[in-house]
């Protein structure tokens, strides 16, 4: 859980990218995190991405935004689960 918000850009598609080469094609990648919403801001969202930033050099990202780093992965379909809490689930399926 929370393992891609550790990580800038590039080292995020790297992990994602070695995902999808062992994976099935179908097989589907669930990721588990504080997914920020793509049209309303939130401040603990924010709070969090700038503390990820100054100690891991990661980020919260938007569901769009792990969307466009699963496409580039090799994964379609990417779309996020609201589970009532603050964390989101993003879903997609190896092409």
């Amino acid at each position: 859980m929370e393992v891609i918000h550790d990580w800038p850009d590039a080292e995020a598609a790297a992990i994602l990218t070695a995902i999808r080469r062992a994976a099935s094609p179908g097989a589907r990648v669930l990721i588990v995190e504080n997914v920020l919403d793509d049209v309303e801001a939130d401040p603990r969202g924010h709070t969090l991405d700038i503390i990820m930033l100054a100690v891991t050099g990661g980020r919260e990202r938007t569901g769009k935004q792990l969307g466009g780093l699963l496409e580039g992965a090799g994964f379609a379909n990417s779309h996020v689960i609201e589970t009532g809490g603050p964390m989101r689930i993003v879903e997609a399926v190896a092409s």
